[in-house]
């Protein structure tokens, strides 16, 4: 799958992003102006890898990476995938917990992502006004970063469980294919997919805003809305691409 237009497409329509990496961002000096702080955020979105390269950290996995079974968020009209992870401070998130019985949001994130520290407030400010909503925390930090993610989210004002995304890679593949961040995913409380936002802007806020309420009243799911058996992975994927605008 050529991973190049996916980042095009994201960083045209969705905004502005980073790519999930798992390497450190570029160094630039806290005096420089913001626009060459974001410059750097955006040049390393588009040094994309692959799940295998993403992964392959010195951190050991708790589960197994298996590309060719994996279902990704909003692939069909079913429910998101299931998972089971365990954040840092040992709390237990469970899919069957979960899916279909209350909404809940998962935040794609990084330390060294410019983008990030833009993104993290809308969050704030739309669980300030509508109240606070399940949340998973996934950072793709690597085992040199990752033990700046406390302070980092202490800085944010964010107090969610937090996961790393080289635990639990299948969790992490399943939920951003994409492998960007920032990337936030409202699941209804049925179970379904109702947004998807990767990057940066200006119309995020009310969106997320709007995503949560639907998340909040939405019906039941169809009867039998699965994808057909024969999808591809990358067709899945190719399908879903064309509807990441704003």
């Amino acid at each position: 799958m050529t991973r190049l237009g996916p980042a095009l497409t994201f960083l045209i329509f969705g905004g502005i992003g980073c790519a999930a990496t798992g390497t450190p961002r570029a160094t630039v000096p806290e005096t420089a102006p913001k626009t060459a702080k974001l410059e750097a955020s955006l040049e390393q979105a588009l040094s994309l890898s692959s799940p295998a390269t993403l992964y392959n950290e010195p951190t050991e996995p708790r589960e197994a990476l298996d590309l060719d079974g994996v279902r990704f968020v909003g692939m069909d009209n079913g429910p998101v995938p299931d998972f089971s992870v365990e954040s840092y401070d040992g709390t237990l998130l469970k899919s069957e917990d979960l899916v279909g019985q209350e909404p809940f949001v998962v935040v794609f994130f990084a330390t060294w992502c410019q983008v990030c520290d833009m993104k993290l407030p809308v969050l704030k400010q739309v669980f300030e006004e509508l109240g606070p909503v399940t949340t998973i925390m996934v950072s793709v930090d690597d085992a040199e970063t990752w033990p700046q993610v406390p302070g980092y989210l202490k800085e944010h004002d964010v107090k969610f469980p937090v996961v790393s995304a080289l635990a639990y890679p299948r969790f992490s593949a399943s939920y951003n294919p994409f492998q960007a961040v920032p990337l936030v995913v409202v699941v209804g409380k049925n179970g379904g997919l109702v947004d998807y936002q990767m990057g940066f802007a200006d119309t995020h806020q009310k969106r997320l805003s709007d995503a949560i309420r639907a998340a909040r009243s939405i019906g039941p799911l169809k009867t039998g809305a699965a994808a057909p058996p024969e999808q591809t992975r990358d067709t899945a994927i190719g399908a879903k691409q064309s509807g990441y605008d704003d």
